[in-house]
């Protein structure tokens, strides 16, 4: 999965399914049936969906895919970058070195993943415009795309429901969460690029903790105890950033709804979100929060983490390997963990699954269905798992060309690979999650070890892996909580006013929002 996936914290599912028509047995019988593939044997197997580890990777690797999938057809798809956008055809050797094992050409038309969200709209209102092939992020489905998928995309369970997947292997190797995620308007419509079991983590300098004596906290008191134990202002230290999101994930908030003896309550209500806004004012109060995160400063937060002058974060689970690659080759005493969640009492803490799948692609509509099919047998060899010839050649590109192997057996990227191979086949679709950084010495056996202890507290919120799609009049229902959260943690307003809110919410549209949800309840 690319860095940024995991960095950029859990945030939101989009909403889509618009009646209780698409839910229960509909999706059950949309989705394909699950078939796992074990190619490569972990060296840290995966607990309850807990991401699996390999500590050293495979020196041979294993074929998935028999035969050339691919009929010599050519194939438009659009992608977004957030980086340098690689050369095209017929200059990219990568895509012609992929295409040529695919055995059919897909040409990429990259964008700019920072103005994507723009590039889908004009493209999607313009349905002559639109490539064979759409990948759309799950943070850039755009307002009722149900429809739009409806009348643009191929519903896919025609192809691969039940047992009929049997026919691509690899897809019927990714989860089922992910393939009931991709379910839009009673349809089977996207291809899933699937995600992790929780995307966030509170970080801590172990290297910084030992040197000071420091125990990892296990509550929520200890927590501001040891932040203020930490905090030296004359050495330009600080016990903690701004942790607001992780604080709701330490008090259970629930991610949208939860059920309180039969009814609904929206997170904004619940009990959890009132502790964690209490917690989250006291910590700030402490003076523990250094001062570029109290004055609202995010951008610079990884870098208050990395040097030191902040001990403890929260961030997204890919945000780990990100450290140690910038700081360990200047730092190589420079030690980063993830804690272990906790209650705010100390006991079990509640944890919620987080979103089945971060990207999805769409195959447009094509009478042909032979043109379908050989898609799809494309999209089988891209989703290869980890292990295997073909996941190499679409994560890495040729060796010797793209890439050289050190004596880990890690690919290291030439200059050209560095230039021409970026995510691009893989965001199409992509294999179940692994991880196997071994160049970053222990880290995968801390993370992945990590995520199997946090695996057995984690539970699915009630609407979980759901496309429900709201009315575009709840769009702005929720904003004015993020400054009210943040005006009540720096003590410029009370949880008084977060009452007040409250009101204001439920007669503006909270209550009809909620009845809306109510419908899908027993559905």
């Amino acid at each position: 999965m690319p860095a940024f996936l995991t960095a950029c914290g859990s945030g939101g599912a989009t909403s889509q399914i618009t009646s209780s028509k698409d839910l229960g047995a509909t999706i059950a019988q949309l989705i394909p049936n699950h078939y796992p593939i074990s190619l490569a044997t972990p060296d840290i197997p995966g607990v309850n969906g807990s991401t699996p580890g390999f500590t050293s990777l495979p020196a041979d690797l294993t074929a998935s895919v028999a035969s050339v999938p691919g009929k010599g057809g050519t194939y438009t798809a659009m992608s977004p970058a957030w980086w340098t956008v690689p050369p095209a055809l017929p200059e990219n050797s990568y895509y012609t070195s992929v295409n040529k094992e695919l055995g059919a050409t897909v040409k990429f038309q990259v964008n700019d993943g920072n103005t994507y969200y723009d590039k889908i709209q004009t493209v999607l209102a313009s349905p002559k415009d639109v490539p064979d092939w759409v990948v759309i992020p799950s943070w850039n489905l755009p307002p009722r795309f149900g429809q739009a998928a409806e009348n643009l995309f191929t519903d896919l369970s025609e192809y691969l429901a039940g047992d009929k997947v049997k026919k691509y292997p690899n897809l019927a190797n990714l989860p089922t969460d992910a393939w009931k995620f991709s379910v839009f308007n009673g349809g089977l419509y996207g291809l899933p690029y699937p995600g992790t079991l929780l995307n966030d983590a509170f970080f801590f300098r172990a290297d910084l903790f030992e040197e000071l004596g420091l125990k990892q906290p296990a509550s929520a008191a200890e927590y501001l105890d040891i932040a203020k134990e930490a905090t030296d202002a004359s050495k330009s230290r600080w016990g903690s950033d701004d942790v607001w999101n992780l604080a709701q994930i330490m008090h259970g908030v629930p991610p949208m709804w939860q059920e309180i003896d039969g009814k609904l309550q929206h997170k904004l209500e619940s009990d959890q979100y009132r502790a964690a806004l209490e917690w989250i004012a006291k910590l700030f109060a402490s003076g523990a929060v250094h001062p570029d995160a109290v004055a609202g400063n995010t951008q610079m937060a990884k870098s208050r983490f990395e040097s030191g002058a902040v001990l403890m974060t929260g961030d997204g689970l890919g945000s780990w390997h990100e450290a140690l690659a910038r700081v360990l080759p200047t730092n190589p005493q420079f030690r980063m963990q993830a804690m272990d969640f906790f209650a705010p009492d100390g006991g079990k803490p509640t944890l919620f699954k987080a979103s089945p799948a971060s990207i999805f692609s769409f195959v447009k509509k094509n009478e042909d269905k032979s043109k379908i099919e050989e898609i799809l047998a494309l999209a089988d060899y891209m989703a290869a798992p980890f292990g295997t010839v073909e996941n190499r050649l679409i994560t890495n590109g040729v060796e010797g060309v793209h890439y050289t192997l050190d004596g880990q057996n890690v690919p290291q990227a030439t200059d050209k690979g560095r230039a021409e191979v970026t995510s691009t086949y893989a965001f199409l679709v992509s294999p179940p999650v692994v991880n196997s950084m071994v160049q970053y010495p222990g880290y995968v056996q801390e993370r992945s070890e990590w995520e199997a202890r946090q695996a057995p507290n984690v539970q699915e919120g009630l609407f979980f892996g759901m496309q429900i799609q709201e009315d575009t009049k709840f769009a702005s229902l929720g904003k004015p909580f993020d400054d009210l959260a943040k005006d009540i943690a720096r003590g410029r307003k009370s949880m008084s006013d977060l009452d007040s809110a409250l009101a204001t919410w439920k007669k503006s549209g909270g209550d009809e929002l909620r009845d809306f949800y109510a419908g899908f309840l027993n559905a």
